[in-house]
């Protein structure tokens, strides 16, 4: 941050991080030879510029993950189980299943008091 910035793409990059929490990490060569390594490999037959232009809707992606309780709903109510996944995964919903009840269109959980929420 305290550097003298001349380079474009380096300038649009620092206001982008600065709207992000975002701490920079800088390792000396000695400890990260990987990243050295790659660092000094020429490609020779690739002279192509960098594009350095992405569409906002690509910056940002946010990824969700869906409730475990509503895999267990979808079982109560179909009695199938999604397709994609591992025969463990299946069978811990069906275990899931076991404390959770699916009365007029809402999902309840039987606790271990034997009471009904």
């Amino acid at each position: 941050m305290n550097k003298l910035i001349t380079n474009g793409r380096v300038t649009r990059w620092l206001l982008l991080l600065q709207e992000s929490n975002v701490t920079v990490l800088d390792r000396p060569r000695k400890k990260n030879t990987i990243v050295d390594f790659l660092s000094i490999i020429q490609n020779i037959k690739d002279n192509t510029l960098v594009e350095d232009k992405f569409p906002d809707e690509y910056l940002f992606a946010i990824t969700t993950q869906t409730p475990s309780f509503a895999d267990i709903a979808n079982y109560l109510v179909t009695g199938k189980l999604p397709s994609h996944m591992f025969p463990k995964e299946k069978r811990k919903i069906i275990q899931a299943s076991e404390n959770y009840s699916w009365i007029t269109n809402e999902l309840y959980k039987i606790g271990p008091d034997l009471m009904i929420r």
